[in-house]
């Protein structure tokens, strides 16, 4: 087989800021050009042969070359001459640039091998090396293996009536991965002119020559299960996985030169299990009744980062995602507000007031919570009677916490409803006040309406707006029917069905502003564990038409 394919977009994007706008003044216009190419080209020769009644083999070996291209240009008139007229020749300024161009490629030869004995005892074998472009010279190859094995228990001997099937299965892979372009050298980045002379800057990245891949060890084991004539079935999956070598931008003293450099370092380890349980409580001549129920749980561990080294940050939009030696991956951090620690006060956790009423914010990053869920389930009923079928599909996601912005800023401005309260009469906030000596008291201190929710739903009051991420969803309702075959049997049309689809029809969690299924992005890039003003989710009706010729 040889073959070739491109994926590849591209858009043009226009933004208008109209006068008057808090960060533009006297209005904005801009054009962003955004290309993306991405470009396949692979062959692969198989073999396989029957070597006698109870051994197979299947071989394999192929080769794919991926190029990636990304072209990225930006242009802003920050500031317009004539109000309303949205125009590069309208800007009052010289105009903002912004532009970069990256590519990518990667070379790549693997090979892999199927092992068959009497149909109940299966090897496969893989290899695969890749070189990249993004990698040192000397450092650009890193080779991945893998080698699973099952067994099928129900086919090898012979087990009780009751069990219709039976196999185990376990796997150990390698995989690595390389970096994002240009991350081997330091380059230089231009500049507004100053005057008629163009300028340059150095990076404030310390670029690394000698990065490695990133490499990940995977084990993994499980069983397949079922039970009566397939009524029932289970099938469950455990993994370890732990990821060395990651490629990491860590800050770095000013008095280097540099506010970041890129280096190797970090161990995680992340495990988790599956299981899988599908059964049919009741069967007969027209009647049929199935469910499926998916059930998953995950944990990352930080085992370590790099020497002198225990706490990395992933990323600080709105919250602060950070690594720590010992703790979970997806621990967010945030501020709050200062609350009293004497365990032994009678007023032990209550927020701390100052004399004016007004809560007092700690300055310093706490623990808010971790995004990723404890469990996720999901639940699956198919009934069916004659040629009619129904079913229902709900989703239980349990654990993990999102930030909500949109509580928070429509908190601070009035335009939450919950802001209705004390609008008039005015709000005591719950908590204490310390006195001079040192003791509490219970606050005593009304603030307005506008004054108690403009300085607790501050947005840089990250821990007011945390939510608990739980949610139940109806995720679908289908109902369909199978027109009887004797109705098509003088038609060209061998079967034909309809059916009736619902998706997203109710949502049940501790939140009513938001969906915490909503996903936040942040310059195109995923926002994790924050919500940001996003619009509602929707539901949707629709009706399917399945014809067979």
């Amino acid at each position: 087989m040889l073959r070739t394919g491109i994926d590849y977009f591209g858009e043009l994007r226009t933004g208008r800021r109209a006068y008057s706008t808090q960060r533009f003044a006297r209005g904005q216009y801009r054009e962003d050009d955004i290309f993306f190419k991405e470009q396949n080209s692979d062959f692969l020769l198989q073999y396989s042969k029957e070597v006698n009644d109870d051994f197979s083999i299947g071989l394999s070996a192929g080769g794919n070359i991926r190029e990636e291209e990304n072209r990225f240009k930006r242009i802003s008139a920050n500031s317009l001459s004539i109000p309303g007229i949205y125009n590069f020749a309208n800007a009052a300024e010289p105009l903002s640039k912004t532009q970069f161009n990256d590519k990518r490629k990667i070379n790549s030869l693997y090979a892999f091998a199927n092992l068959s004995y009497k149909n109940y005892l299966f090897l496969d074998i893989t290899g695969r090396n890749d070189w990249s472009s993004t990698l040192p010279a000397d450092n650009n190859s890193y080779f991945y293996p893998s080698v699973g094995a099952s067994v099928i228990l129900s086919d090898m001997f012979t087990l009780p009536n009751a069990i219709s099937f039976f196999k185990l299965r376990g796997g150990w892979a390698r995989v690595g991965n390389d970096t994002d372009p240009y991350a081997l050298r330091n380059t230089f980045s231009f500049n507004e002119p100053f005057g008629n002379f163009q300028r340059v800057s150095a990076s404030d990245v310390l670029r690394n020559e000698q990065l490695l891949p990133e490499q990940a060890n995977s084990l993994e084991i499980g069983a397949d299960l079922r039970l009566f004539n397939n009524r029932l079935g289970l099938d469950v999956s455990w993994y370890d996985s732990t990821t060395k070598n990651q490629i990491l931008t860590l800050p770095v003293t000013n008095t280097s030169g540099f506010s970041s450099r890129i280096i190797n370092a970090g161990e995680i380890q992340n495990t988790g299990v599956e299981v899988v349980l599908n059964a049919t409580p009741v069967q007969s001549e027209n009647f049929k009744w199935t469910t499926t129920a998916n059930f998953t749980r995950a944990r990352g561990k930080v085992i370590s980062l790099t020497e002198g080294l225990d706490t990395y940050e992933i990323s600080n939009n709105y919250l602060s995602v950070q690594a720590k030696v010992g703790g979970r991956m997806g621990d967010v951090y945030g501020t709050g507000l200062v609350t009293v620690e004497d365990t032994n006060s009678e007023f032990f956790g209550q927020v701390v007031h100052n004399e004016d009423g007004f809560s007092v914010r700690d300055p310093n990053l706490k623990l808010l919570g971790n995004y990723n869920p404890d469990f996720t389930l999901g639940l699956q009923n198919t009934f069916s009677y004659k040629g009619f079928n129904f079913g229902v599909l709900f989703d239980w996601r349990q654990g993990g916490v999102i930030m909500s912005r949109t509580v928070l800023i429509g908190g601070t401005s009035g335009m939450m409803d919950f802001t209705a309260i004390g609008r008039e009469e005015g709000i005591i906030s719950e908590g204490v006040i310390q006195n001079t000596d040192g003791s509490y008291r219970p606050n005593d201190v009304r603030l307005s309406g506008r004054d108690y929710y403009w300085w607790r739903y501050n947005r840089g009051n990250e821990e007011i707006g945390m939510f608990d991420a739980s949610f139940v969803k109806l995720r679908e309702v289908k109902l369909g029917y199978n027109i009887p075959k004797k109705l098509l049997q003088n038609t060209f049309i061998q079967s034909m069905s309809l059916s009736l689809v619902g998706r997203n029809l109710a949502l049940w969690t501790e939140n009513p502003h938001f969906d915490p299924e909503t996903i936040s992005f942040n310059g195109g890039t995923i926002v994790p564990g924050v919500e940001d003003m996003a619009l509602p989710s929707s539901r949707s009706y629709g009706f399917n038409l399945n014809l067979t010729f």
